[in-house]
């Protein structure tokens, strides 16, 4: 049998060896992670310049992100509502915006727990398709006061990835002549969303 002595050695050198394990396999799945993230915010920033629905169409403009961080890559639970309301929704130009109240995202991001409204367009050139929408203490600091963007798409789907790593600002931030929705307070997250699209400073 062998003495304590002797186990506490080989303890300890498992525990270390577990941890390094995980360390390892983390920081690869981050680095995997943030080039995939990193694509896709190429692609966004070259789509932005060369559209000719965007206001930064033929600009050498370069959208400015915070650094990838995967705590703020969730797993959201679907609901849709059985009764869908009409949502009318104030925009960045005075005007407003008529929307589906579709349904709800319950996830759960450090210690609290959120839900929250996904809307559909009932109007405009985007009828039909999803809205996310979110304010959190970022805003007016290093993103834009207005709040931040979403896209999402989910048919029958009971759970869906919400991503805040690819929220954007609308487009009235680049020109205010865009009719931007602004979220209500049924869209705020309490803490700060230290990632996805900043403002330039």
């Amino acid at each position: 049998i062998p003495s304590m002595r002797g186990i506490f050695p080989i303890i300890f050198i498992s525990i270390v060896a577990s941890i390094l394990y995980y360390l390892y396999n983390s920081s690869e799945e981050y680095a995997k992670y943030s080039e995939v993230l990193n694509e896709y915010r190429k692609e966004r920033n070259d789509f932005l310049i060369k559209s000719s629905k965007s206001p930064l169409k033929d600009t050498n403009y370069k959208l400015e992100y915070y650094e990838p961080n995967v705590n703020f890559r969730v797993i959201a639970r679907v609901t849709k509502n059985e009764k869908k309301d009409t949502i009318i929704m104030a925009t960045s130009t005075g005007e407003i915006e008529r929307f589906l109240d579709f349904a709800l995202l319950d996830f759960k991001l450090g210690k609290s727990e959120y839900s929250m409204p996904v809307y559909k367009y009932l109007e405009g050139n985007n009828m039909g398709d999803l809205f996310f929408c979110f304010l959190d203490k970022t805003n007016d600091n290093s993103t834009y006061a207005g709040g931040r963007y979403i896209d999402i798409e989910f048919e029958n789907a009971k759970r869906i990835e919400l991503d805040f790593n690819k929220s954007y600002n609308p487009f009235c931030v680049y020109n205010e002549k865009y009719s931007c929705p602004i979220p209500t307070q049924k869209n705020y997250i309490d803490f700060e969303i230290k990632a996805g699209e900043k403002i330039s400073k």
